[in-house]
């Protein structure tokens, strides 16, 4: 069996592709919170919030929530944590599901039945999530209580 080996510039071109998608979604991310929403093909409202956990100087982090308000299945709350590098003008998922840092290659089997490739396919997830948000995404407005 060959090792996989991930490739960097495969995966470099995807995190700039997030990185854009990203800003044009949230601009200058000066604000802390964001909400979204969409409506899927059979008319259930998928939210997606947009939380701003950390600002550094060259870094972002956000954790992106996705709930789907449909019949509960296995995905219907996605969690990513995704970080923002602005130098480089990369945006990669670190974490999954509240906490789990993802590595960059997997052995398989593991406990986590991850696959090998599991960082790069979660990037690509994101990429079709903010794509799919970019076109059919609604902005909610945030309930500030008064």
């Amino acid at each position: 069996m060959k090792k996989y080996v991930p490739d960097i510039s495969q995966h470099a071109a995807l995190c700039a592709a997030n990185y854009v998608r990203l800003e044009r979604l949230l601009r200058d991310l000066s604000d802390a919170h964001y909400q979204f929403s969409w409506q899927d093909n059979g008319g259930h409202q998928i939210d997606v919030d947009i939380h701003v956990t950390e600002r550094f100087k060259y870094t972002t982090t956000l954790q992106l929530v996705k709930q789907a308000h449909a019949i509960p299945a296995p995905m219907d709350r996605v969690e990513l944590t995704v970080r923002m590098y602005s130098d480089a003008r990369l945006a990669e998922v670190v974490g999954i599901s509240q906490g789990q840092q993802l590595a960059g290659v997997y052995r398989y089997p593991n406990e986590q039945m991850y696959q090998i490739d599991e960082k790069q396919q979660v990037n690509r997830y994101l990429a079709e999530w903010l794509g799919h948000l970019l076109t059919h995404g609604t902005v909610r407005e945030l309930w500030v209580p008064k």
